[in-house]
């Protein structure tokens, strides 16, 4: 793609189609589960029946973090599968503000 509106172009259809793709990630046995969205954005947050124990206020912080943190990484691959579809899998670097 040699033309600079036609990327413009695939970047908005991307951009549109990360906001279809969805990783669901789950803590502690359900404890916690967070669905985000490719564009990184929160879709959903659960927590099951055993998070809302104060015995478990520490350990779900913990669960929390970590899913939060795996839901953005796992949304990050999505990202990076798209783009590489779209250059033929040609390695660019990131782009800010475009994703």
């Amino acid at each position: 793609m040699n033309n600079m509106g036609a990327i413009i172009t695939e970047v908005q259809r991307i951009q549109q189609e990360l906001s279809k793709l969805t990783v669901d990630i789950s803590e502690g046995d359900g404890m916690f589960s967070i669905t985000m969205n490719g564009r990184q954005e929160v879709l959903n947050v659960k927590f099951g029946p055993a998070a809302l124990s104060q015995d478990n206020i520490d350990a779900l912080e913990l669960l929390v973090a970590s899913a939060i943190n795996r839901a953005i990484n796992e949304s990050k691959q999505m990202l990076q599968n798209e783009v590489a579809k779209l250059t033929g899998g040609l390695n660019l670097p990131n782009m800010p503000g475009l994703f």
